[in-house]
């Protein structure tokens, strides 16, 4: 399956004379609102000790996108709610696509706007960049979610001149470029940024002398400052292309190989 699967970007690259900066992989991604740890901070001798964030269950679904040349596009992020009210209050960039849904999963019409919104914009700034007809081929690399392999969705990235290359089913952790090194980078920046906050408000507890009480996790605190740590974690990366590109690296999907 990895051959084979290796084979068909190879064959496509290579026929097509696609550069890398439109070789892309997209894939989503649970981002809890209080990433969970392994450590806690209590008073010595405290009997019990809460591990922070072990039952908090409560998340986004983020899609991650880059290009074989070590772009990072913007993402999308999906909150859990009915209305545009569940989006939290933040100086998101305006070429994000930040949207909910019921149980923030995505979806085929979360799907769509993001092609429409970064995705395609993307594809189409690239090809002004490099010079090429508004017609040249780009790939895709996705897995087989069901919401993102419709038969709209395939036909509108087929109208664009993009090819699509499926990784193969149970195949993700080997062969998805940004589950090999974009979602754990990315997860330990966030749940960096959540330990120093959260360290913060321990030990200006500890430090007072008012009665002490659980940190305020509640969603009208985290939700915000997530999106504050997210807009961090876009502008560290897209500092560090080599992080982008590495996950190619490692299906020795290279154009030159």
């Amino acid at each position: 399956l990895k051959q084979g699967f290796l084979l068909d970007i190879k064959n496509i690259v290579d026929f097509e004379e696609i550069p890398p900066e439109l070789v892309i992989n997209w894939d989503q991604t649970g981002i809890n609102y209080v990433p969970v740890g392994s450590w806690t901070m209590e008073k010595e001798g405290a009997r019990r000790v809460e591990l922070a964030g072990k039952d908090d269950k409560r998340q986004l679904t983020a899609v991650f996108a880059g290009s074989m040349s070590g772009d990072f596009l913007p993402p999308q992020l999906i909150y859990q709610g009915k209305t545009r009210r569940c989006i939290p209050q933040a100086d998101f960039p305006v070429d994000w696509d930040v949207t909910f849904s019921v149980n923030h999963w995505s979806n085929e019409g979360t799907m769509i706007d993001y092609i429409e919104n970064v995705f395609l914009p993307y594809v189409e700034g690239k090809r002004q960049e490099l010079q090429l007809a508004s017609c040249y081929p780009a790939v895709v690399i996705f897995d087989n979610f069901k919401a993102q392999c419709t038969t709209q969705i395939l036909q509108m990235l087929d109208d664009h001149h993009i090819y699509v290359i499926l990784i193969p089913p149970n195949c993700t952790d080997r062969l998805q470029p940004m589950d090999l090194s974009v979602n754990k980078p990315a997860k330990d920046f966030l749940r960096k940024e959540f330990q120093t906050w959260y360290s913060k408000q321990v030990c200006s507890q500890l430090q007072g002398k008012s009665e002490k009480s659980p940190v305020d996790t509640r969603a009208s605190v985290v939700k915000p400052l997530g999106a504050e740590w997210m807009i961090a974690l876009f502008n560290y990366l897209k500092g560090k292309p080599e992080i982008i590109s590495n996950g190619f690296k490692e299906i020795k999907a290279y154009l030159d190989s």
